[in-house]
């Protein structure tokens, strides 16, 4: 192999390790950047859930919006333990920017934090409709992440926690637009 050649080599290399974004995903791993994505952006998705959740705790509530608060904190514990241990297996780190970087469009329902402060400024019926409307628009977007990693993912066991979010955030997606209706 001639000099220039293993300089080239060696550039390309170095080129495209700078450029990565430090996954070590590749065409042969049991995931993709689609799966990486997803566990990435749905731990703070789920955490904010687990926020939004815990200020049920705090005020008086309907027990129907108290019994969906702690189902909710409940599984997504669990799924947010799930997913770090999909990323400890993948040996990628956690993005603690990843809530930060969904916004507008693609925020898939994350609250701001001074949406969040309004809704834990506030008591009585202000909060249950305000936190039952926050989240629906947060259990939606969480269907609609979920969905993609579904067609797009590669991880069965990713593509799987994305099922039974779709059908757990749905099911209690209809129980919120039962109790806004009421």
């Amino acid at each position: 192999m001639s000099c220039s050649f293993k300089k080239l080599a060696v550039f390309c290399s170095i080129f495209l390790l700078g450029c990565s974004n430090g996954s070590a995903v590749s065409e042969n791993s049991a995931w993709n950047t689609a799966d990486e994505k997803f566990v990435q952006q749905m731990i703070p998705h789920h955490e904010q859930a687990v926020v939004m959740s815990e200020m049920v705790n705090k005020i008086a509530v309907s027990p129907e919006l108290a019994n969906l608060a702690s189902e909710i904190i409940k599984a997504q514990a669990a799924e947010i333990e799930q997913m770090q241990s999909f990323l400890n297996e993948w040996k990628v780190e956690s993005d603690t920017h990843a809530g930060h970087k969904m916004s507008g469009d693609e925020g898939h329902g994350m609250m701001t934090d001074e949406e969040l402060d309004t809704l834990k400024n506030s008591s009585g019926a202000d909060f249950e409709k305000m936190w039952l409307t926050m989240m629906l628009a947060h259990h939606n977007g969480a269907v609609k992440m979920a969905e993609t990693v579904i067609a797009d993912g590669k991880d069965t066991r990713v593509k799987t926690l994305a099922q039974s979010i779709v059908s757990a955030q749905k099911k209690e997606i209809d129980l919120i637009n039962s109790l806004l209706a009421s």
